[in-house]
């Protein structure tokens, strides 16, 4: 009589070891993806919030005829400056850095390097917003 385990045993073992592992990594991924997009709000209320200290400090500029687009309505009174623009500004700081030692904002979701993206400034009932333009 032979004391051990079939190979028909051993493969439901193995197909459940697969199973539940499968299981284990899906979770994780979208755990993972929770993190990316929550960390990503964040750097956009920072370069915000940038955006916001860089328009305090310069009021003048923003009382201009120029337009902004905010949430979908033209906005007076407003400036449009790059991600790139507030880094180099220290308005905004950063870790990160590309090849040749630049200073770079990375959306955490897509991978995205944002420096090029706009920020609109503006002044509403002498208070100053910022939006990030995606």
């Amino acid at each position: 009589m032979n004391k051990g385990f079939t190979l028909v045993e051993l493969m439901a073992v193995l197909v459940l070891i697969v199973i539940i592992a499968s299981i284990g990594y899906a979770g994780i991924t979208a755990v993972q993806r929770n993190i990316n997009q929550n960390l990503w709000e964040a750097t956009v209320e920072e370069i915000e919030t940038g955006a916001v200290k860089y328009g305090q400090d310069n009021l003048n500029a923003l009382n201009t005829n120029e337009t902004c687009n905010i949430d979908g309505s033209e906005t007076r009174n407003c400036i449009e400056v790059t991600v790139e623009f507030l880094i180099n500004s220290n308005y905004i700081d950063t870790d990160e850095v590309d090849d040749s030692e630049k200073e770079i904002i990375t959306n955490n979701v897509t991978g995205e390097i944002v420096n090029d993206n706009i920020v609109c400034i503006y002044l509403e009932n002498n208070r100053v917003y910022a939006e990030y333009q995606e």
